[in-house]
């Protein structure tokens, strides 16, 4: 029995018709698609310009459903996330100011903080949004010593009652009596206040910057002297902070907002960054410098 020979024009006509399917199926996936892409590294708070973006043909099946896809659209935003080289600029990276983003972020029960940082206490400006940091607080004499005294220079008819003329009933006019004049610790304090504290953000002109090897262009040079400068005068991060009251000593609960405020008003902060994977420790001690002096010259003798 003799086998059928296939026409040669059944199988180009099947081999087109296959390259069609393929191309029309491949067409909706791979067309070349304009979008928005960041032309360098953006920080939070970054307000978008067209030098900061370029456009950049991607393929439409790998393209974002929110992408930007014209300059005009920016229309004067502020990134609320970073982006890297390249990355793409999305609707739900943009808002009207740098923290239009935070609120969202905040869980119940969370404020965000800002508090004063320097080179010393902003860990060199290698903080970054996202990572996770402990608080080390600080008290001298001198600052126990100045709240003190804002208390005891009121006035005193804000002290006592006002009293009447011609009265005698008791507690009206009443004797002044000689008050003994709270001591103030004659040393400074240092503790670990709060630890696992979120960082929201943290403004460009504070983040350390080198220069890459090799790299000398004036522009380079000069955003990398802006950073160190504003770096050394000093600048502010935002915390996501807690407003469940904690225990930072025994018997001792602080509301964590208030005292971050407190500290950063009237102390002193310092920064610490902690694992990946969180801060794991043991019990909590007061640094008495007082102690610290007398116990080594103790042991100096």
């Amino acid at each position: 029995m003799e086998n059928k020979k296939r026409s040669p024009i059944t199988v180009i006509v099947f081999a087109v018709l296959i390259g069609f399917l393929v191309i029309a199926l491949l067409s909706t996936t791979i067309r070349p698609t304009q979008v928005l892409v960041a032309k360098t590294s953006l920080a939070p708070g970054t307000l978008l310009t067209s030098e900061l973006v370029e456009m950049r043909s991607i393929p439409a099946g790998g393209v974002p459903n929110d992408a930007v896809r014209s300059v005009d659209a920016l229309n004067g935003k502020m990134l609320t996330v970073g982006r890297a080289s390249g990355d793409f600029i999305t609707t739900s990276v943009l808002g009207e100011t740098a923290a239009s983003g935070i609120p969202s972020q905040l869980e119940a029960g969370h404020l965000a903080l800002a508090i004063r940082v320097n080179l010393a206490s902003g860990v060199a400006g290698l903080i970054r949004e996202g990572q996770t940091i402990s608080v080390i607080g600080m008290l001298s004499p001198e600052v126990l010593q100045n709240a003190f005294s804002a208390t005891q220079n009121l006035p005193v008819g804000l002290l006592l009652p006002t009293p009447i003329p011609g009265s005698t009933i008791p507690g009206l006019n009443p004797t002044p009596e000689a008050t003994a004049t709270p001591q103030p610790l004659q040393a400074p304090l240092a503790r670990i206040a709060i630890t696992g504290l979120k960082v929201l953000l943290v403004p460009q002109t504070f983040r350390y910057q080198e220069l890459p090897p090799g790299s000398s262009s004036n522009e380079q040079m000069f955003a990398s002297s802006m950073n160190s400068s504003s770096a050394q005068s000093g600048s502010v991060i935002v915390l996501d902070v807690p407003t469940t009251p904690v225990e930072i000593a025994p018997g001792l609960m602080v509301n964590p907002a208030t005292l971050l405020a407190a500290l950063d008003e009237y102390g002193k902060l310092h920064l610490a960054l902690e694992p990946v994977d969180g801060l794991k420790m043991g019990d909590v001690l007061t640094l008495n410098l007082g102690d610290l002096y007398e116990s080594m010259n103790k042991k100096g003798k």
